[in-house]
């Protein structure tokens, strides 16, 4: 078995089957690549987990300063229709 990125963010994730499972483990124990590709995404995963908590832990905007900076304006050309 072929083992990619996409299996290994599946192994990650815990989405594989025991039998893919397995076949990844053995793989990670045999090649150092894997095993460092690995730690890496697992590294990264942690990363932004945590910077989604920073994220909502931020001060709302201030939602009186250049209130029209944030506003849709409409357009002022004429639409076309396709199909």
């Amino acid at each position: 078995m072929r083992i990619d990125e996409h299996l290994l963010a599946g192994y990650l994730a815990g989405e594989l089957n025991d039998q893919d499972r397995s076949s990844v483990t053995i793989a990670l124990l045999r090649d150092r690549g894997l095993r460092e590709w690995l730690t890496m995404a697992s590294e990264a995963l942690d990363a932004s987990k945590m910077s989604s908590g920073l994220m909502n832990r931020m001060a709302p905007s201030r939602p009186g300063i250049r209130r029209e900076d944030r506003t849709a304006m409409p357009s002022t050309t004429a639409t076309r229709r396709v199909g």
